[in-house]
């Protein structure tokens, strides 16, 4: 027999080396994965503040430029979010008031669908009618033990609201403190670098924070954008409860794929549930489609233009490993979060495969 070659023991190890490396990866990932959905009571208002304080930060130079301390500047920056986030939430609940004011009207007209429902499935499937009451369907269906425990929604309710106000204070302070202290933070980052290598190092600091701001901003100007239509449209369709679907509908648009698809059901319920028929729902249909025309081919290229440049592909797969990682916080900031990654991969030679990967126009040339 000949003995092996030099060469053929050198391949040999390199996939060995490979095969370790790439286990090591997995590893490595899944840990991480793992870190983050535990760590998340933690890690989500502090990226959720982070996120925010990049869109509020151009107000708050604005306010410095006109003569403002930083303090002062920062505080103005951080009470008018609070006060944007106060209206919006004020004017849901007026509109949500008045539709529990017909709660009971609804819920009977709910019982009667549900009961059609049962009846015609009762005809057309093998479930009987005792089945379909046991899982929900029909009167007195999934009711057991109603008339127990009295008091405690209300108590749930009360819990909710102040988790919902500890959470809103958390991110508050987060973004007064990300603001204030921004060139401290990233002094902080540029001191890992050689001092020739902090310009570079800076201007790719400066363009990932201005890709997730200019993201948020245009978001927030298309849901705007998006309510008045919805309004419009289910006004002329003769919607109930129009303002609260449209302002529903357009804040729900901020979750990538699926946030307008939930707005169109909870649009279509409405109406169903109110006497609408189908009339109404088509009127609805023709609403929403017409709307994501306008927003898709319109409104997105003009306002959020090519600054954001992710690949489709990779907006879907960072929007699922977002809901499956903080669930519906994720949805909302995997977009900005993984176009600042996609920005650093572009910029940092020895990822700029991964940029051309993440990019639709491939890496930024440098």
């Amino acid at each position: 027999m000949q003995p092996m070659r030099p060469s053929s023991k050198s391949g040999m190890g390199k996939r060995a080396n490979l095969l370790i490396y790439l286990m090591i990866s997995v590893v490595a990932a899944y840990f991480l994965f793992a870190g983050l959905v535990a760590a998340k009571p933690f890690l989500a208002p502090l990226v959720t503040a982070m996120v925010l304080s990049l869109l509020m930060l151009p107000v708050a130079r604005a306010f410095e430029k006109w003569g403002l301390d930083r303090v002062w500047a920062t505080l103005w920056s951080t009470l008018i979010l609070l006060a944007a986030v106060v209206v919006f939430v004020a004017v849901m609940f007026s509109q949500i008031r008045g539709l529990t004011d017909d709660w009971d009207e609804l819920s009977g007209r709910l019982s009667e669908t549900l009961e059609q429902v049962t009846l015609y499935l009762d005809k057309k499937t093998p479930l009987t009618h005792e089945q379909l009451s046991g899982i929900g369907f029909g009167p007195g269906g999934g009711r057991e033990g109603q008339g127990q425990g009295n008091g405690w929604p209300a108590v749930d309710f009360v819990r909710s609201v102040l988790g919902f106000l500890t959470e809103l204070l958390i991110v508050l302070v987060y973004v007064f403190l990300f603001i204030h202290f921004r060139s401290r933070f990233k002094e902080f980052l540029l001191k890992f670098f050689a001092s020739e290598k902090r310009k570079s190092i800076s201007g790719i600091i400066n363009r990932s924070s201005a890709v997730s701001r200019h993201y948020l901003a245009g978001k927030l100007l298309l849901m705007v954008f998006l309510a008045i239509l919805y309004y419009t449209g289910l006004r002329l369709t003769g919607l109930e409860n129009a303002l609260l679907i449209s302002l529903l509908s357009a804040a729900l648009s901020i979750i990538p794929v699926v946030g307008n698809l939930i707005g169109y059901l909870i649009a279509i319920s409405v109406s169903l549930l109110t006497g609408g028929g189908m009339a109404a729902v088509l009127g609805i249909s023709i609403t929403f489609a017409m709307a994501q025309i306008i927003d898709t081919y319109i409104l997105q290229p003009i306002v959020l233009g090519p600054k954001v440049d992710v690949h489709p592909v990779f907006i879907i797969l960072s929007v699922v490993l977002g809901y499956h990682l903080w669930g519906i916080i994720g949805l909302v900031l995997a977009i900005p979060v993984f176009g600042m990654i996609a920005v650093l991969c572009r910029t940092v030679p020895v990822l700029s495969p991964f940029g051309f990967l993440f990019s639709k126009n491939g890496p930024d040339k440098s």
